[in-house]
C-alpha cells in the first residue's frame, strides 16, 4: 500500500495543468510566508499568545501555557493552510471563473498591502484606508460583473468572487501580520496608542496586545472573506445581467438561459469543493468561538 503512494500522487499532480498548479503553489507560498510571520511574532512578542484573539485571554494560553499556545496556534494556521490548498487543487483549468477571480483577488490583497504600509509609514494620510477598502470590497463584483458579460452560469459569477475571495484572504492576512511586526515602533505612538482595545498597555505590551488582536482578525478574515466574497460576486453578475437583459430580444434571452442551464449543470463538480470548504471553515470557526480559543 505505501508503495502505491508515490504512484497515487504522481497520478494526481501529473494531472494538473501549468495554470493550476501555479494557483496551489502561489497559495503555499502565501501560507507558508503567513506561518513565518506568525512563528516570528510570537517570539518578538511573546504577549500576542495571551491574546491572539479578538480579546484579552483567550483560553488557549490558560489550558496549554504560552509554548503550548504557540504550537496550537501554528498548528491552527496549517489547518486552515490545508483547506485553502485542498479547495484550490479541486479547480478546473479549463473554467474562467477561477482565472477572473484570481486576479482580482491579487489587485485587492496588493492594494490593501500598499495603502496599509503607506498609512502605516505616515499615519496623517490615514484617509487612503477607506479607498483601498472600496477596492477590497469591489474587486469581487468586478469579478462577478466580469464572468457575466463572459456569458458564465449564476454558479461561475458566484465561483468568480469566491476565488477572489481566497486568494485576497491569504494576501490581507499576510500583510497583516508582516506589516504590524515591521511597524510596530511606528504603530505604538500613531494608531495603537488611541485604541481602546489596549487602554492600559505601553511598549511591547502595547504591541503584543495589538498584534494578539490582529491575529485573530486574521482569522476572522480567513473564515469569511471567500464566503462573503462569492456572495458579492453573485450580486455583480446580478446587477451586469439586469442592465444587460434590457437590450436582449425575449427569445435570444431564453436560449440564453437554457445553455446556461446546461453549463451549470455539467458544473456542480466544480461547486461542490467551495461549498465542502465553506461549511468547514464554519464548523472550526464555531467551534473556535464556542471555546474561547482566538
Amino acid at each position: 500500500m505505501i508503495a502505491l503512494l508515490p504512484r497515487v500522487v504522481s497520478l494526481r499532480f501529473g494531472g494538473w495543468r501549468s495554470p493550476q498548479r501555479w494557483f496551489v503553489g502561489f497559495l503555499a507560498a502565501g501560507f507558508l510566508v503567513l506561518l513565518a510571520l506568525i512563528e516570528i511574532t510570537f517570539r518578538r512578542f511573546p504577549s500576542s499568545l495571551v491574546s491572539s484573539g479578538t480579546g484579552p485571554k483567550a483560553n488557549v494560553a490558560i489550558w496549554f501555557g504560552s509554548d503550548g499556545a504557540g504550537l496550537f496556534y501554528m498548528g491552527l494556521g496549517a489547518v486552515y493552510a490545508a483547506l485553502y490548498l485542498w479547495v484550490s487543487a479541486q479547480v478546473r483549468p479549463s473554467e474562467n471563473a477561477w482565472r477572473v477571480g484570481a486576479m482580482w483577488g491579487v489587485v485587492s490583497g496588493a492594494v490593501w498591502m500598499v495603502v496599509t504600509a503607506i498609512t502605516d509609514w505616515i499615519p496623517d494620510i490615514s484617509v487612503l484606508r477607506p479607498l483601498s477598502l472600496l477596492v477590497v470590497l469591489g474587486s469581487p463584483v468586478i469579478a462577478g460583473v466580469l464572468a457575466a458579460r463572459a456569458g458564465e452560469s449564476v454558479r461561475d459569477r458566484t465561483l468568480a468572487g469566491f476565488w477572489c475571495g481566497v486568494v485576497s484572504a491569504v494576501l490581507i492576512a499576510g500583510s497583516i501580520v508582516g506589516l504590524d511586526n515591521a511597524f510596530a515602533t511606528t504603530l505604538e505612538h500613531s494608531r495603537w496608542m488611541h485604541d481602546p482595545t489596549c487602554p492600559q498597555a505601553a511598549g511591547s505590551a502595547l504591541a503584543g496586545c495589538e498584534i494578539g488582536d490582529d491575529l485573530g482578525f486574521v482569522d476572522v478574515e480567513l473564515t469569511l472573506i471567500p464566503l462573503v466574497w462569492a456572495g458579492l460576486g453573485a450580486i455583480g453578475g446580478a446587477v451586469s445581467l439586469a442592465f444587460a437583459d434590457r437590450a436582449v430580444s425575449p427569445r435570444t434571452r431564453e436560449r440564453a438561459d437554457v445553455s446556461s442551464g446546461g453549463v451549470g449543470a455539467s458544473r456542480k463538480t466544480a461547486v461542490r469543493a467551495p461549498i465542502i470548504f465553506g461549511f468547514m471553515l464554519l464548523t472550526l470557526f464555531v467551534v473556535e468561538m464556542i471555546l474561547k480559543l482566538v
